[in-house]
Parts: structure tokens; sequence; C-alpha cells
């Protein structure tokens, strides 16, 4: 039983290692003829912008320096903790977070519509920054479009997001799961994950054997809910941290 256990972690450490290696490889391709210079002086912290009517931003912490600003084009790779008052209007209780999903947030500069409070609470912040970002009650900030995979607050009280930017990027990350989900279902199937690893695999790992083993492993790995599919949420993503 302890074997079986411990070649169970063994494959599902390789799956992973897998997954990150499609998705660089991916990225690579997609971007192949880019020219990302990265920034070469240490620049002061900008001052807070004015944010628009219903946001209040507060800097919680910060590096010495900031070796980089968001600027249009970017995205922003994100550690955050939601929370709202209580009905008893005394505690906080958290109603989001990159911990209970397991994974960062990934959200572009640019995009006002998805999460418009929290990129307008994120104007001009640098690599390292954390922040206080409280949408106040009522606002249309507030608005959470379902395709962000974020919850959505109660819009009768104000929503404080805790948020840490860990890394600016210059270009939209992989998203394996929304590449291997052929049917754009939402879950992940056995035939959906044959069928990605078949065609992006590895030399080697492209025979059904090892298929079925690799994808067996896989789901019986993250499968929280045991209905043979895997959610985004139990999809073991291949994100890297590239600043922090």
């Amino acid at each position: 039983m302890k074997m079986m256990k411990m070649s169970h972690l063994f494959l599902l450490d390789f799956v992973v290692v897998l997954l990150v290696l499609i998705a660089s490889a991916s990225a690579d391709a997609e971007h192949a003829e880019e020219d990302v210079v990265p920034p070469k002086e240490i620049i002061p912290h900008p001052d807070l912008p004015d944010f628009q009517e219903g946001v209040t931003v507060r800097v919680l912490d910060r590096l010495e320096s900031c070796a980089r600003v968001a600027a249009s084009g970017n995205w922003l790779e994100l550690q955050f903790v939601a929370k709202q008052m209580n009905d008893d209007g005394e505690n906080y209780e958290e109603f989001d977070s990159t911990e209970s999903r397991g994974r960062p947030l990934y959200i572009a500069v640019d995009d006002k519509e998805k999460l418009p409070g929290l990129t307008e609470g994120l104007r001009d912040v640098c690599v390292g920054e954390k922040r206080e970002i409280t949408i106040q009650a009522g606002s249309p900030l507030m608005q959470v479009d379902p395709r962000s995979g974020l919850n959505q607050p109660q819009t009768d009280r104000p929503a404080v997001y805790e948020v840490m930017v860990r890394s600016i990027l210059d270009q939209q990350p992989v998203n394996m799961f929304a590449k291997i989900d052929l049917d754009s279902n939402n879950e992940l199937s056995r035939e959906e994950l044959k069928t990605y690893f078949r065609e992006h695999g590895l030399e080697g790992m492209t025979d059904d054997d090892t298929l079925d083993i690799v994808v067996e492993g896989l789901i019986r790995s993250n499968d929280m809910d045991n209905n043979d599919h895997l959610s985004d949420a139990e999809f073991p993503h291949p994100y890297e941290h590239i600043e922090l």
C-alpha cells in the first residue's frame, strides 16, 4: 500500500513536470517573434493615482525599490484574499482566495470588464507590492464577470481584497486547462487528456499504454469529487513564478 502511494506521488510529480514542459514549449512557440527586453533601471515607487469613485486603496507592503511598474499590455500574477463583513457586522469572512483555489490569479492590466474594481485598484502597481483594495457597497466596480473565475461578492457591503503582485508579465500566460478542454464544458475527460498528451507530449509518451497510466494517475490524484473528470480547480496548473 505504501509503495502504491509512493508510485502515485511520483506519477503526479512526473505529470506536473510534463505539463510545465509543454506549457513552456507552447509559450515559446506562440511568442517566438516577440523581442521582450526586461527593464534595466531600478525606479522609485510612483505615487498612488486618483482612483475611480467607489474604490479606495492602501499600500500594505512593498519592496525597497520598484523594479517594474504595471503598464498597458501587461499581465499581473496575483496572490489574493477577498473578504467581507459578516451579517453580524463584527467580523470579516473570507469568500475567495488564491490559497483556496490552489493557484495564482492572472489578470490583464487593460481588462476593465471582468474585474473592474480589482483592475482599477491595481493601477500603477509595482512588482512585489501588496495592496488593500476596498470596493464600496453598491459600486458598479464590484461586479465580477463569471468568465474571470472569481466569486461574486455581496453587493450590499464593501468587498476588501488584499492583493500581492508576484510578477508582471509581458504576455498572457498559457492556459493549459482551456487548451485541453476541447468541448469547453469546464471539465477534462480522460479522452481529452489523452488527446492533448498524444499531440503535445514528449517523445516516448504517446503510446496508448503509457497515456493510460499517466492520465489515470492524474485523475486519481486530483479528482476530489470523484466524478471521473477534472475541474479547473482540480487540474494541477503548471504555473511558474517569474519575478519573485
